[in-house]
């Protein structure tokens, strides 16, 4: 078994601090924990320093539980040890992510939204290749964008799915949804200092690309783009 896999298999962060990210699984063995050596770094007190470790076996991809605690959970299940589906819900602490298959074994198709498919040699169809991101234009973070999922929160709440640490933003000030495929729209949650698209304050806004979103200190672009 080579070193590096193809098959297209990923990880989206729900919930936690990476939100948004998209991780693709390339290892035989991809390690998830609070130590910085960690393949998938998590900075939450709530996960152990070695939480748990994803395998690729023969059968596809595997669950294991590095601490023993009881505290990886599939679906809202411990698990010690268990093959994972596409679709399947992983929770270490506060942190909530998605397992996705590759395309030869996923048994749905996911809304356009919620991250770009790896078709290998194959041409998607249009309606499977819109990508919705917020990019940060003055974030000192690191992250630089975010892929959107439908009712992401924002706010200085690290229970939002943007955390935005800035004393000028509500704890959950803003909520963007995907309300048809391919159309968003963000809402203002009666936030303090209110929430701005192009510069002017908005209480519900449908998002075109380009659109720029002001929230407190931080400015971010609404991008929609094709594949």
């Amino acid at each position: 078994m080579s070193q590096e896999q193809t098959t297209g298999a990923y990880l989206v962060i729900q919930k936690g601090s990476l939100a948004g990210k998209r991780i693709e699984l390339w290892k035989e063995c991809t390690t998830i924990g609070r130590s910085r050596d960690s393949d998938i770094f998590l900075e939450d007190i709530t996960v152990h320093r070695k939480q748990a470790r994803i395998l690729f076996t023969d059968h596809g991809y595997a669950l294991r539980d590095d601490h023993g605690s009881g505290d990886c959970f599939v679906n809202g299940s411990p698990v010690a040890e268990r093959l994972l589906n596409s679709g399947d819900e992983l929770q270490f602490g506060n942190t909530l992510m998605t397992f996705f298959a590759n395309e030869g074994t996923r048994p749905f198709q996911l809304p356009s939204s919620r991250g770009r498919e790896l078709h290998m040699g194959k041409t998607p169809p249009p309606e499977t290749t819109l990508i919705a991101q917020l990019q940060f234009t003055n974030n000192n973070s690191g992250v630089r964008s975010i892929e959107l999922l439908s009712g992401m929160t924002i706010g200085r709440s690290r229970d939002c799915a943007i955390f935005l640490e800035d004393l000028t933003v509500s704890r959950h000030h803003a909520t963007i949804n995907e309300v048809a495929p391919g159309q968003y729209e963000i809402v203002d949650n009666r936030s303090a200092t209110g929430t701005f698209v192009n510069g002017k304050p908005v209480a519900r806004c449908p998002l075109n690309d380009g659109d720029r979103l002001q929230i407190g200190n931080t400015t971010l672009v609404f991008r929609l783009t094709r594949a």
